[in-house]
């Protein structure tokens, strides 16, 4: 049963049969699904320093946004780099997907590379508030150790791309 629609997500309570054969009440956010984007300018990893009201600061990011309905998550992406960076990309490489948080919502995250990317015109919303921060991996690195990037899908992104996948090409 749908308790709350939002713009961007739902909340439905639902009663479901475990593999034990028990039940449970569950309470799950629908969500769309998101994407996030590593974008490499000039052989620098783009983060964006961006003022979150929910938490009341400012953190360090990747751009990131929730996929619209219709849209792929490589069309999202796209949007989502020049929306919020101002950034285009020629070259777009899924680097992997993950559940952010499985224990209450649905949403995929899905994480892209863009290489080659060149400067094109930042289309904000309001709402938002952002400053673009590029940086070199060791300065990501020392900003994570030191606790100055806290954001989730940032640490896990950067992290999987420094020490799982190919590097900045």
């Amino acid at each position: 049963m749908r308790v709350f629609s939002g713009s961007k997500f739902g909340v439905d309570v639902e009663e479901v049969v475990l593999p034990n054969g028990k039940r449970k009440r569950v309470e799950k956010v629908t969500h769309p699904g998101s994407v996030v984007i590593m974008a490499n300018f000039e052989g620098k990893i783009v983060l964006e320093k961006q003022f979150r009201p929910v938490i009341g600061k400012w953190i360090f990011e990747l751009p990131a946004g929730t996929i619209d309905e219709g849209e792929s998550p490589e069309q999202a992406a796209i949007r989502e780099l020049r929306e919020e960076t101002g950034l285009v990309s020629s070259d777009l490489k899924k680097l992997l997907d993950f559940y952010p948080s499985p224990g209450i919502s649905n949403e995929i995250m899905h994480v892209f590379l863009a290489n080659n990317c060149e400067k094109g015109d930042q289309a904000l919303e309001d709402y938002e508030v952002i400053e673009l921060v590029p940086l070199e991996r060791e300065q990501i690195l020392s900003m994570i150790r030191e606790g100055k990037i806290e954001d989730g899908k940032t640490i896990a992104s950067l992290l999987y791309f420094f020490y799982m996948s190919e590097s900045l090409q």
